[in-house]
């Protein structure tokens, strides 16, 4: 779900400013903060590390249900769940196959609305009985999006020429995601980690002593490059406060990047092995569903992506708020919509997962196949469930 803040519970006491403890164990912490370093630091400052940490705790990802609506027919073809008009039909998280006619409609739909920076193109056919589906493709409408996505969520630049974009033929996807693989044994965030720890001790060892905004600058890019490769729980763990200036705060940024670096490097191997899974080149998501929601689909004009819809048009988004639904469970999730088959709606989407290896891949994306509202397979009737089981599984023991 969305790496919201966790709800606070009668245990927890109101935010104070925290006094710097002993250094917690450097793990990698994958949640994504949607949170900037600005933002981040006024958190420190006023709730402490502690707090913060809380905050920014991401949820577990729930797996998705696969309900077969049919017990033969479209199921008996390997399909874990299929539209009331068999129009749709999904295959594990990350195989989605339609009819050719609504895939085109929905692409009509997407191309229609300047603020989605996506589109739908078809895939591989799927000979099912006399129907003939295809896979599901989304893509950016052009490489300009593309770039403008990566640039928006904080990437490498580089990454842009790993995403999937209208019009690349088959061979152009598999050599953007093999090159995408490739990246991932030589990331450009090493690069860039070096050079900034690099930068941090030459002004450190410099003669004259430091200017402030030279120490904030320094501190930024590095609290930027921190939730960028580690995640907003890493910052909040690892990042000295109170803030130093000077010679000091120059100090602790040079004790920091290190362990930075280390703990990036050490999560490579898990990061390749959790992305060599994916077997299609698709759209990188962050690790958050509304973010995720945002970059896929922009914000709706009628009110954003917080507005429950019971009926989501194709670029519009799914959206539950679960406050109080259950006391360890999830505050609310985001769904974009893809494509529609009558009252059911495919969507592509995310949700934060703090055993995730990375913040940003191809593998955290997925499928998922709502029915009409008001059902059992309903966004909210399924997203209700999920995150009471969610909640029965994380509780405290008692």
């Amino acid at each position: 779900m969305h790496a919201h803040e966790r709800r606070a519970t009668g245990a927890e006491s109101a935010p104070r400013t925290a006094t710097r403890g002993p250094e917690r164990p450097r793990t990698p912490a994958p949640a994504l903060s949607t949170h900037g370093p600005d933002a981040l630091r006024s958190l420190q400052r006023t709730a402490g590390n502690a707090a913060v940490a809380r905050a920014l705790a991401p949820e577990r990802t729930r797996e998705p249900q696969q309900v077969q609506r049919y017990a033969e027919g479209e199921a008996a073809h390997g399909f874990d769940k299929v539209s009331s008009q068999g129009g749709i039909a999904l295959r594990g998280r990350q195989e989605a196959y339609a009819d050719a006619d609504m895939i085109a409609a929905a692409a009509h739909s997407l191309d229609s609305q300047d603020r989605v920076p996506i589109t739908l193109e078809r895939g591989a056919a799927v000979q099912v009985g006399e129907r003939t589906l295809y896979r599901v493709l989304p893509v950016y409408k052009d490489a300009a999006r593309a770039e403008a996505a990566v640039r928006a969520a904080g990437r490498n630049p580089e990454a842009a020429g790993h995403e999937p974009v209208r019009g690349d033929t088959g061979a152009q996807r598999d050599d953007k995601r093999a090159a995408y693989l490739r990246s991932l044994t030589d990331p450009p965030e090493v690069r860039q980690l070096v050079a900034l720890t690099q930068r941090i001790v030459t002004a450190r060892q410099a003669r004259t002593e430091p200017r402030s905004s030279t120490v904030d600058g320094l501190r930024a890019e590095a609290m930027k490059l921190a939730v960028a490769t580690m995640g907003g729980g890493w910052v909040a763990a690892h990042f000295p406060y109170p803030e130093r200036a000077g010679r000091e705060g120059l100090t602790d940024l040079a004790v920091l990047m290190p362990g930075l670096t280390s703990d990036f490097l050490a999560g490579l191997p898990a990061v390749e092995n959790q992305e060599a899974q994916v077997h299609e080149l698709l759209i990188t998501l962050p690790n958050d569903c509304q973010a995720a929601a945002a970059q896929l689909i922009g914000r709706p004009a009628d009110g954003g992506l917080s507005v429950r819809r019971d009926t989501p048009a194709v670029g519009e988004n799914h959206y539950v708020d679960l406050t109080a639904a259950a006391p360890d469970g999830w505050a609310n999730h985001f769904a974009a919509v893809i494509l529609r088959d009558g009252s059911d709606s495919l969507t592509y989407e995310t949700a934060a997962d703090r055993t995730s290896a990375l913040q940003h891949g191809k593998s955290l994306g997925y499928f998922a196949l709502y029915g009409r509202a008001g059902t059992d397979q309903s966004f909210d009737t399924v997203i209700r469930g999920q995150n009471l089981a969610y909640a029965a599984r994380t509780a405290p023991p008692t």
